[in-house]
């Protein structure tokens, strides 16, 4: 069965685990954890099944194969339509990702003959942090969570690649904990369930600190010693008048 994350679920995979859901929080089930969970991810998947999984803002890459091919990037605008290829809109309200190939390929069918429709999903995520590039940024799915450094420019100087975060609000979608192993094995942002919207954020290491600032602690501290010492001396001084 799949489970809310696998973004390119069909529908039919996507009805089937709502009955498995549904049975496993019918009443009469143990409550707990579990159960908690499993609500959540039923609530969310009625709504995939309902609104489509595109909101104001996506982006998806067109392909179309007729006597040459060619590429058209199209956005989702206002009430969820998109132009692609200089044809009429076409809206995508309840639409499935899996389902995108064969909406474009029957729209475009209507006005152009002979011609193949292929798709590809891009991920809007915020790159924050150690990167020289920080910002918004669309991304292939299918690429691996280490490539975000470069995409935002590359790593600053003491950049933690080995410890990236992301997370959805206030929940985590990938700890400093986790990261490592999902660098480590290659691990692509729809591996990771990474959806549009969500933070990347790279931390710097904690380095030493440099020559230049140990040099500006101390003349500080001297300052603020000798600076005491007078004060302890004009105090005294007063006493002994």
């Amino acid at each position: 069965m799949v489970a809310s994350g696998a973004q390119r679920a069909t529908r039919s995979e996507l009805v089937a685990r709502v009955a498995e859901l549904e049975r496993s929080t019918a009443p009469g089930q143990p409550s707990g954890v579990a159960r908690t969970r499993a609500v959540a991810e039923l609530a969310a998947i009625r709504n995939r099944l309902q609104d489509g999984d595109f909101r104001v803002g996506d982006r998806f890459i067109v392909t179309l194969r007729q006597d040459s091919v060619r590429s058209d990037t199209a956005s989702v605008r206002d009430s969820l339509k998109v132009t692609i290829a200089g044809l009429p809109d076409v809206r995508l309200t309840g639409v499935l990702r899996s389902e995108l190939d064969e909406r474009m390929s029957s729209h475009v069918a209507r006005f152009l003959r002979n011609v193949s429709v292929r798709t590809g999903v891009l991920t809007r995520v915020a790159i924050q942090g150690a990167v020289r590039n920080p910002g918004f940024y669309y991304v292939d799915p299918d690429r691996p969570v280490s490539d975000l450094v470069m995409v935002a420019g590359g790593p600053v100087e003491l950049a933690n690649l080995n410890e990236a975060e992301i997370s959805r609000g206030a929940a985590k979608v990938l700890s400093t904990k986790d990261s490592k192993r999902a660098i480590k094995e290659g691990r692509t942002l729809e591996q990771l369930d990474v959806q549009s919207g969500d933070e990347v954020r790279i931390p710097a290491k904690r380095g030493r600190p440099s020559f230049q600032a140990v040099v500006q602690l101390l003349f500080v501290f001297s300052s603020l010693f000798f600076a005491f010492l007078q004060f302890l001396q004009w105090y005294y001084n007063r006493l002994d008048q």
